[in-house]
């Protein structure tokens, strides 16, 4: 028999509130924040991260984090919804990014990859993206930091429609 993994569904983006998160997804959740926080303000956001990932005893993914979101900057498809540092709520683009980094922690590099184009970033910005999120996820891993498995947020693609080789 197969093993059966249970999903746990993330509600709506207006009734989640970070709190109620996990630490990784928490961890992620601040990094991507304060990275934007900083960007806003010309800042340079990597020291931050750097400090912030080493209390989480994850220091080097400080490095991933700045990867993806330098990627994200330059190759988004639209405008990317994420919220100030102390929002109480999840926008669906922060879920997005949730979900790709827990596809990638898992090993589905395809799956992680189509989450990204589908709703956030070009074929080539979801292409380039992986790397930094697989080793995102890697490292969380390393340092005992889990995503857990949600349901496909909306936005997102259900299967791919590429092949990848």
């Amino acid at each position: 028999m197969g093993q059966v993994i249970r999903f746990t569904a993330l509600p709506r983006a207006e009734r989640v509130a970070p709190r109620t998160l996990n630490e990784a997804e928490r961890l992620l959740l601040s990094a991507v924040r304060n990275w934007v926080a900083a960007f806003r303000r010309a800042e340079r956001a990597l020291p931050r991260l750097c400090l912030d990932m080493a209390l989480a005893g994850v220091h080097d993914a400080a490095f991933s984090v700045d990867a993806l979101m330098g990627i994200l900057v330059r190759t988004a498809r639209r405008t990317v919804e994420i919220h100030c540092p102390g929002c109480a709520s999840l926008s669906d683009d922060e879920r997005c990014l949730l979900h790709a980094a827990a596809l990638a922690q898992a090993g589905e590099r395809a799956r992680a990859e189509e989450a990204l184009c589908g709703a956030l970033l070009t074929a080539p910005g979801a292409a380039f993206a992986l790397g930094p999120i697989v080793g995102l996820g890697e490292l969380f891993a390393i340092g005992g930091l889990f995503f857990p498995r949600r349901v496909r947020p909306r936005g997102t693609r259900a299967t791919p429609s590429r092949q990848h080789h």
